[in-house]
């Protein structure tokens, strides 16, 4: 009986989040006067059109790797069936997407049952915030990897902390293959993959640790990292073809890093509109006639692309390969932090505000709802992670990655998008200060202690308190 309530009780979390997704997108749903899938649809169209995994980036075309191929495939595969960048083509990544986000959820159930197997509730609260939470309901009407990430770091995170999965053939190969899907996906998560394969070793079943460095933990943990490189092995023979040199995935570590650390940055790819005006005025305080279009198009923010490096940044970079063009706007970036520290730590201090609060460079966070939300969020997650301090031997794994890849994004770039695949996690410490409060207003049941050769009541077989007799035949005295 228990197990199905559980089943009940998951396919009505799974039919409330696809619900509330499937009802956000007909609600949003729009005819697009512009593209909206940016690179990764101009990457699938070019795909359909013969021409490869290629597209324009920093003033020249050809091959690029400056996006993870899943999704651009993914397009791809959207607009063979549709139409490139048709209502129907959006429509239908949008619905697979809900697809994806009600999985997300569950997995959000399973790893909180995993990390805290002695208090389901926490599983069922982190769940369903997971379900209603409104940055979550939105990412999947957008053309991003936001959401692919989170289910599969959410769901290797869950395999690798399970008592079924760990230590253990099967779950080295589980784990390798949606380690591999992760890089494809997005490649900056390759920073929680030591922290998951860890945990992974970590969970043998002997507890002592020269058991841990025998031949079997060691060849499952082996297994997970060839798994893990067989899937990225195509991946990257193709990018030494295209660029003639060894690029792991993506190109744009370079790229990523100049744009968040640069004279005119604040922190992001992105520059509020008024700062933007003033850096693309001339000297007479006229827009610079190659600029006049993004002057006139008075947008609340533009790419600071668009203000640096066109048309006469473009030239400089002119013969040179992608990874080349990267690696020497990572030059400069590398320079402007080496003579000006104290203006990089303050970069650094905003992303940081940024990636854990409100990015101000984007105009969708100033939007009421996500900022209450995040509020909200922020608040609860601060206190789970105070009540559940002395869980930190189960929880260890969601701190450290959280911890890294917030780090990581303060250090070189940030973005709204990139907080959302460690959100998951972070619902299961925000349940933690929820799921007391539960306990406290639920029903107390009454437990009703046996006797010892007491008959048991069927209809409460669950509510029996054993005593310490329990069990114990009454001896019979020796003739």
């Amino acid at each position: 009986m228990h197990a199905s309530r559980k089943t009940i009780g998951l396919v009505l979390l799974a039919v409330l989040a696809l619900g509330l997704r499937v009802g956000v997108v007909f609600a949003l749903r729009r005819d697009h006067a512009a593209p909206v899938t940016y690179e990764h649809g101009r990457i699938a169209e070019s795909l359909l059109a013969g021409r490869g995994f290629a597209t324009e980036f920093l003033g020249a075309e050809g091959p690029t790797s400056q996006q993870a191929p899943f999704y651009p495939f993914l397009l791809a595969a959207a607009y063979a069936c549709f139409g490139a960048e048709t209502p129907a083509a959006i429509l239908a990544v949008q619905l697979l997407q809900c697809v994806a986000g009600t999985g997300l959820v569950l997995a959000v159930v399973w790893l909180g049952r995993v990390l805290v197997p002695d208090r389901p509730g926490v599983g069922w609260v982190a769940g369903l915030g997971a379900a209603v939470y409104p940055t979550h309901l939105y990412m999947v009407t957008h053309m991003q990897v936001a959401l692919w990430a989170a289910l599969i770091l959410t769901t290797l995170l869950a395999v690798v902390m399970s008592s079924r999965w760990r230590a253990t053939w099967r779950g080295s190969i589980l784990g390798g293959c949606l380690a591999g899907t992760l890089l494809l996906v997005e490649p900056i998560l390759s920073l929680a993959l030591p922290i998951c394969a860890l945990a992974f070793w970590l969970g043998e079943g002997d507890r002592r640790w020269k058991r841990r460095f025998l031949p079997g933990p060691l060849a499952r943990l082996a297994l997970m990292g060839a798994v893990a490189a067989a899937i990225i092995a195509p991946w990257l023979v193709r990018n030494c073809r295209a660029h003639g040199e060894v690029v792991f995935i993506k190109s744009t570590f370079g790229y990523a890093l100049w744009q968040g650390n640069n004279p005119a940055s604040w922190g992001t790819d992105k520059i509020p509109q008024p700062s933007a005006e003033a850096l693309r005025l001339d000297h007479d305080g006229t827009p610079a006639d190659a600029d006049r279009a993004l002057w006139e198009a008075r947008h609340e923010t533009v790419y600071i692309d668009d203000v640096l490096l066109r048309p006469t940044g473009y030239r400089e970079l002119a013969g040179l390969s992608e990874p080349e063009r990267c690696r020497l706007l990572g030059r400069r970036a590398v320079e402007f932090i080496r003579t000006h520290p104290a203006r990089y730590a303050g970069l650094c201090l905003r992303r940081l505000r940024y990636f854990l609060v409100f990015d101000e460079t984007n105009p969708k966070a100033s939007n009421r709802v996500y900022r209450a939300a995040t509020v909200l969020w922020l608040v609860l997650a601060f206190v789970g992670l105070l009540v559940s301090c002395g869980r930190w031997r189960r929880l260890w794994p969601t701190y450290a990655i959280f911890a890294v890849v917030t780090l990581f994004h303060a250090l070189v770039i940030t973005s709204v998008r990139f907080r959302i695949p460690l959100e998951p996690m972070s619902f299961v410490w925000a349940a933690w200060a929820v799921v007391p409060f539960g306990a406290h207003l639920a029903p107390q049941r009454r437990i009703r202690i046996y006797r010892p050769r007491e008959r048991r009541d069927p209809a409460h077989a669950d509510q029996v308190l054993q005593g310490p007799h329990w069990g114990l035949r009454r001896k019979r005295r020796a003739a």
